[in-house]
């Protein structure tokens, strides 16, 4: 199933892309399929439940959605892309069943949301996309993280750089100006590329910091995912950063990133899942998953800015059927969900079966 998104302006609220919800559309699936048995109906409560926050993670949350509305129909569940900021916050405070986050919850998170779970459900990546006149798209420019942390001081700016000749001998660059692209909201997808500059530059380190929302050098900032992508395919010139499912839907030109180990990596759901398993074969990995994979892996085909994708769920509900209602959608989405029809076919990796026990004990922290 192809996901459709709609471009957002810079302008829309978030409470105008929350009321645009999926709920019409997994209505219409159930009633054009064949009704689901009785006894899959019937095995768990009646209910809604709202998936909020990555657009990152919205592609592969649609199409879970309307895939486990087809087996229960009695429960609706609501999509929408508000970003991963608006997601954690929101689900911490109540006001939607499950937030979903690029981030995973570090010490600052814990502190300030403590009821807070997060359940790892997918892999990912944030990508540098680029819109470069003369540069065939079908390319993948080798860039080092470095430069591109350079590129959003605002200390490189123009395309005829010599870098880029000497990373990319092959090509002519343009005397362009760059034009950088960035999210204006609390980003996970921001998260992940501030993590990836943060390692890697000591600059940007020092002046800017891993967050969802840093204060940007330099740049022009954007709502959602889509309407990053919007503005790199029509801006000559530009650069930004999104997540694999995008490029895959948009056939957008990425970087082949340099990693720990001194590749040049195109992000992909084998690249990314190389990222992942060398995480966890280091032995080290913590059970509740609040380390970052971005950067300080050292395989030698893993990119360097992959990610676990998240569910953040309150540790204690209101309601003991919504309870039941999201262990059973979560768990799901831990099985059968995991099916590449589901994850690979909307840019994400399936979660490496190694980690499942820890997934299931986190997921038993909701009451």
């Amino acid at each position: 199933m192809k996901f459709q998104l709609t471009k957002r302006k810079a302008y829309v609220l978030y409470a105008a892309m929350f009321i645009v919800m999926i709920t019409a559309a997994l209505t219409g699936c159930a009633k054009t399929k064949t009704p689901p048995s009785a006894k899959s109906v019937t095995s768990v409560p009646s209910g809604t439940i709202t998936i909020s926050g990555s657009t990152m993670l919205y592609p592969l949350n649609s199409v879970w959605a309307v895939q486990y509305h087809k087996i229960h129909s009695n429960v609706t569940v609501s999509v929408a892309g508000t970003g991963s900021g608006f997601g954690i916050s929101n689900a911490a405070d109540g006001n939607i069943t499950i937030g979903a986050s690029d981030a995973y919850l570090t010490k600052a998170f814990k502190k300030r949301y403590p009821d807070l779970v997060n359940v790892p459900v997918a892999l990912d990546d944030a990508q540098v996309i680029y819109n470069i006149p003369g540069i065939p798209k079908k390319v993948n420019l080798k860039m080092t993280p470095k430069l591109v942390a350079d590129i959003y001081l605002g200390k490189i700016n123009n395309w005829d750089n010599p870098i880029f000749k000497k990373l990319n001998p092959k090509y002519k660059f343009p005397n362009l100006h760059i034009f950088v692209v960035h999210r204006a909201d609390a980003s996970g997808t921001t998260f992940d590329f501030t993590s990836l500059l943060t390692d890697t530059s000591k600059t940007w380190s020092k002046k800017v910091g891993r967050s969802l929302s840093p204060s940007w050098p330099t740049g022009s900032g954007y709502l959602g995912s889509d309407a990053v992508v919007s503005a790199v395919r029509s801006t000559k010139g530009a650069i930004g950063y999104v997540g694999l499912g995008w490029v895959l839907e948009y056939h957008l030109s990425s970087a082949a990133m340099k990693n720990k180990a001194g590749n040049y990596v195109v992000g992909s759901v084998k690249t990314i899942t190389a990222a992942g398993d060398a995480a966890l074969k280091s032995g080290s990995f913590p059970a509740d998953f609040d380390r970052s994979i971005v950067w300080n892996v050292s395989a030698k085909n893993a990119y360097p800015d992959s990610n676990f994708e998240f569910w953040m769920i309150r540790k204690k509900q209101t309601n003991p059927n919504t309870t039941k209602i999201i262990k059973n959608l979560v768990n799901w989405a831990l099985g059968p969900g995991q099916n590449s029809k589901y994850t690979v076919k909307t840019g994400f990796a399936p979660l490496p079966k190694s980690v499942m026990g820890n997934v299931k004990k986190l997921l038993s922290e909701v009451k």
